[in-house]
């Protein structure tokens, strides 16, 4: 190939992917569904990371997430004529992933130590992103991060769809296998711990 003919595949290349940065993730799906290999790097692209962390509150063994989060792709990629169009595609990726990891964990449960597996989301740093109004928001967020070893895994795993990730009640039903109204009253009992919490402690 030339340098004109290569710099001109390199130009359109950048376009290709600058159109694929803009549109939604619905259209992004769609384009998916039609074997569209562009489309599959942009999603990877744009859900990894995402994915990723959520797994990793799940299961702290991160290589093992890592394998899941390929493998979830490398399943869209090989059955994608199966699938079907959502609007939601985070939703429907991070459920796939939870529903990947559990069944991962059920496999590996006799082969490996099981206190790896136990049923645990983890608490780490990215709950200080969860908005405190006060003026003194170090300690409190050192508060809130203890507050939220005192909770059970369903409900820090709720505050962290719905705060951190700023998910809707219906994605997090989906997710979690409930319905709307049982996603709302999850939160709803997960808040009225932490204030009850702090009220004690303050």
């Amino acid at each position: 190939m030339n340098v004109f003919l290569y710099v001109c595949a390199k130009s359109v290349g950048v376009i290709v992917y600058m159109i694929y940065m803009e549109i939604s993730d619905e259209k992004l799906w769609e384009s998916c569904l039609k074997g569209d290999k562009e489309a599959f790097r942009e999603l990877y692209c744009r859900f990894y990371a995402l994915l990723r962390n959520y797994g990793i509150k799940l299961l702290p063994d991160k290589n093992l997430v890592e394998d899941c989060v390929q493998d979830i792709f490398i399943n869209l990629i090989q059955n994608h004529t199966s699938l079907s169009p959502t609007a939601n595609v985070r939703g429907y990726l991070l459920k796939a992933l939870r529903h990947k990891l559990y069944d991962t964990i059920e496999k590996n449960r006799k082969m490996e130590d099981v206190s790896l597996y136990e049923d645990v989301f983890q608490v780490d740093e990215l709950f200080s992103r969860i908005a405190l109004d006060t003026t003194d928001t170090d300690d409190r967020v050192k508060l809130l991060m203890k507050a939220l070893t005192k909770l059970s895994p369903h409900q820090r795993e709720i505050i962290y769809l719905y705060y951190v990730n700023e998910l809707g009640h219906n994605e997090i039903a989906s997710i979690l296998g409930i319905n709307y109204q049982s996603s709302k009253n999850l939160l709803s009992r997960t808040l009225r711990k932490l204030r009850r919490w702090f009220s004690l402690e303050l």
